[in-house]
């Protein structure tokens, strides 16, 4: 947590909310969504290894445009007039904003980027 804090806490809560979701939806719904989550949950946890084991600043954007554009999806989605559905529009565009400026976060904030 000592190298890029700001990052690894945003990545953190990533996966304890999509962790959550897919606990939600499949309590709600059952399996038959499960393969979809599991997919996105993949896809992210692969930007996710190339950011940490590579410091990759193409997966850093990708999972960045990822977030952004998921909440963009989300605003013109059936669900988007729930409360969860605006929370979870909301938590993707501030999550990928928090990704992409997580340098200038820290240095904002007076941490300094070891790596």
């Amino acid at each position: 947590m000592k190298e890029r804090p700001v990052l690894i806490s945003a990545i953190i809560l990533i996966l304890i909310v999509e962790l959550i979701l897919m606990i939600l939806v499949y309590n709600k719904v059952g399996a038959e969504r499960l393969p979809s989550q599991i997919g996105r949950l993949i896809f992210q946890l692969i930007f996710i290894t190339l950011i940490l084991t590579r410091k990759s600043n193409v997966g850093l954007f990708m999972l960045a445009a990822y977030h952004i554009v998921s909440g963009l999806f989300g605003m013109y989605s059936k669900g988007s007039t729930e409360l969860l559905g605006q929370i979870l529009i909301g938590f993707h565009f501030i999550i990928g904003i928090i990704i992409y400026f997580h340098d200038w976060i820290e240095n904002k904030i007076g941490i300094k980027n070891v790596g």
